[in-house]
């Protein structure tokens, strides 16, 4: 790109300072709403000195960690052979070292958990299955992976290595994903984690088989990495679990990287690994067993492989991103949009020509469709409903289920301001729903920068990867705007990551094009990269600020227990769990109530997924003698009662999930409990009466 040759008039003088006006501010209002050290993590962090002083180390801590890695490494191994296989059998023979090794994890991971679920099924789940089928599976794959890893470094071209990072950035790196790495190491903490994500692989291999019968709506969406956490579980540990998905982490970061070096056709692709990380939910959720980093993964293999379709008109690719298309669509309902932007993008290129079109489609649907389809399949045997609990709702679903869970009428409405804003209180952080999903400031800062390349002939000069990639950000953001228009709870930001990631290249590319605005004064393109390098700084000071706050290297070292962890980062629920193992029957049934977490109880106990369990009992059964009868025909026998969650209910006024009627509420704990166990004003256990 020829600097120096762009001549500046006075109009691109004013827009220059607007915009760079516009930087500083979404800067600044980012870091004054979510500020790297605040007060209270200060505080915490002074808190946690008493701890560093008694640190001490014991080898067999540092042992239990070490088998919960090398555990994870095998499984993900075995997983990495079977897809090598797969790759000798359907990918492109001319793709690079790089794209062949991220593709055939893909797929060994798509493969591998569709064969737990097959074993689950049948009620094969036993530890020894497990375990012999994860020795098979690395026997199986040693003949293809030894040869692979003796050739990667011959067959990677001069030209991909010849971008190398500077020492900084690789510093930064380094310590980031270190920090993360030892945040994986730790006991699960996180709600979804305690109530699902954990909770459903626990309890089937509790029972030995996947089974129905559990009202928790979410064992019943697409599960394949629920399957892998599973099946580490029985080889070691939930740790093991988590360091699975930590894993996506350099899987994701090496597929931006190779999208914007073979997509974009840039020099190196660090500056958009860069902005990844800079995205601080990515490195909030990689260590934890959700399946965020997974989805994106696997929707933006499906994008890049089709975009390699489109310039190499080889079928295979496109093949390859239907079967990716078809891993997301096994992670999460909302990856619909992928496929359905390919599968526009394919009307559109051949909408003159019919046999063509119903070619190609089938070849990027059927794989999709041969992928995704048995967990629709398995939705619709266990609940009556391919896409449970959507559309059609389903067993133990109805109207007041879906709207407590969904809150019709509670998002932000068709206000036109609060559309316009909607970017800035997205980057901030205001109204999100789950509190995990914030995208830093770059994206905002950098929107002008996206508008104009995207509207403009600027735009028209870079590669096709560039307009694909942002036809999927635009189409994720217009459905999720959608969804929040309707409903408060999707009012999340963790929902838009993929949309983000695949903005990570395309900011790249920008950023690397505005060498050619350069003016011997002033260069555009170094102000910006000052602002990333800012930026990243800021972050990796809250990063610090939290981990120090956490203080895990005292778990990892042996200074603190498990349970000691525990107690302190969950508190009073780790605690009542532990008691409920400890003094309840083996054969009790705990249901808790405004309380999904139940992880952590090895008994029989049932989590209030969506915080409805009383109030829809309240809605299909009336009177408190009713609701006693029907708690007692699901066979439990003790209630925990979440106190502190249900007050916070009522305060925020939340009708669909607290007592309808606070007086027959009060007569039901009355007349047909006595208490056990109270625990302050947080939890209460107490015993149905027969």
């Amino acid at each position: 790109m020829k600097q120096g040759a762009f001549s500046f008039r006075w109009w691109h003088l004013v827009a220059l300072t607007a915009f760079i006006g516009w930087i500083f501010f979404s800067l600044g209002a980012y870091f004054v709403a979510q500020k790297p050290l605040d007060a209270a993590i200060i505080q915490a962090i002074g808190g946690e000195m008493d701890r560093w002083a008694a640190f001490s180390f014991s080898g067999a801590a540092l042992w239990r960690s070490l088998l919960d890695v090398a555990a994870a490494l095998w499984i993900l191994l075995a997983v990495w052979g079977v897809g090598l296989w797969l790759w000798r059998w359907l990918g492109p023979p001319e793709a690079e070292p790089g794209e062949q090794a991220l593709f055939a994890f893909g797929l060994g991971f798509g493969a591998v958990g569709l064969l737990i679920l097959g074993m689950g099924l049948i009620g094969w789940l036993q530890r020894p299955f497990l375990i012999g089928l994860l020795i098979i599976l690395t026997i199986a794959g040693l003949p293809v992976m030894i040869p692979f890893l003796r050739q990667f470094g011959a067959r990677s071209r001069p030209e991909a290595t010849s971008g190398s990072p500077s020492p900084l950035v690789i510093l930064y790196l380094v310590v980031a994903v270190s920090l993360a790495f030892t945040v994986a190491l730790l006991p699960p903490t996180s709600w979804d984690s305690l109530s699902y994500h954990l909770r459903g692989p626990w309890l089937y291999l509790q029972a030995g088989q996947i089974y129905p019968n559990i009202d928790v709506f979410s064992l019943n969406n697409p599960f394949l990495l629920e399957m892998l956490f599973m099946l580490a579980l029985a080889i070691r540990s939930d740790i093991t679990a988590q360091l699975i998905h930590f894993a996506f982490l350099f899987l994701l970061a090496g597929l931006v990287w190779q999208v914007t070096v073979q997509g974009l056709k840039m020099r190196n692709g660090w500056t958009a690994v860069l902005m990844l990380f800079a995205t601080p939910m990515v490195l909030l959720l990689a260590p934890l067993t959700y399946n965020d980093l997974a989805l994106a993964f696997t929707i933006l293999a499906s994008l890049y492989a089709y975009i390699h379709w489109r310039e190499t008109e080889f079928t295979r690719w496109l093949l390859i991103s239907g079967l990716f298309s078809g891993l997301a669509m096994s992670l999460k309902y909302t990856s619909f949009i992928a496929p359905l932007l390919i599968g526009l993008l394919l009307v559109w290129q051949n909408w003159r020509q019919p046999r063509q079109l119903v070619r190609l489609g089938l070849i990027f649907a059927l794989p999709a469709l041969l992928v995704a389809l048995p967990w629709y399949l398995k939705n619709w045997a266990f609940t009556g409903n391919p896409v449970y609990p959507f559309v059609w709702h389903g067993r133990y679903w109805d109207a007041f289920r879906a709207a407590a869970h969904r809150e019709p009428g509670s998002g932000i409405g068709w206000d036109a301001a609060a559309l316009f804003t909607l970017p800035y209180t997205l980057t901030l952080g205001i109204g999100d729903a789950s509190g995990d999903g914030l995208p830093g400031p770059l994206y905002l800062a950098f929107l002008p920068l996206l508008l104009f390349y995207a509207l403009s002939r600027a735009g028209r000069r870079a590669p096709f990867a560039f307009q694909v990639l942002l036809l999927f950000a635009l189409l994720h953001y217009a459905v999720w705007v959608l969804g929040v228009i309707d409903s408060a709870p999707l009012r999340q930001g963790r929902l838009l990551l993929p949309a983000f990631v695949a903005l990570c290249p395309v900011l790249a590319w920008i950023i690397a094009d505005l060498a050619r605005y350069d003016h011997p004064q002033f260069s555009l393109q170094r102000f910006i990269n000052l602002v990333l390098a800012v930026v990243i700084m800021f972050q990796l000071v809250t990063q610090v600020g939290h981990w120090l706050q956490l203080n895990p290297l005292l778990f990892i070292a042996g200074s603190e227990s498990r349970d000691a962890f525990l107690e302190r980062n969950l508190g009073p629920v780790y605690t009542v769990s532990q008691a409920i193992n400890e003094t309840l029957p083996s054969q009790a049934v705990v249901q808790f109530l405004w309380e999904p977490r139940t992880y952590y109880c090895a008994l029989d106990c049932r989590g209030d997924h969506i915080l409805d369990k009383y109030t829809h009992l309240e809605y299909l059964h009336g009177s408190a003698d009713q609701i006693a009868q029907a708690l007692a025909a699901e066979g439990v026998t003790h209630l925990l009662i979440f106190e502190q969650g249900l007050a916070f209910l009522q305060g925020a006024n939340a009708e669909l999930v607290i007592p309808a009627d606070a007086a027959e509420y009060d007569r039901f704990i009355a007349d047909h409990t006595r208490p056990v166990q109270q625990w302050g004003q947080v939890y209460t256990l107490v015993e149905l009466i027969p």
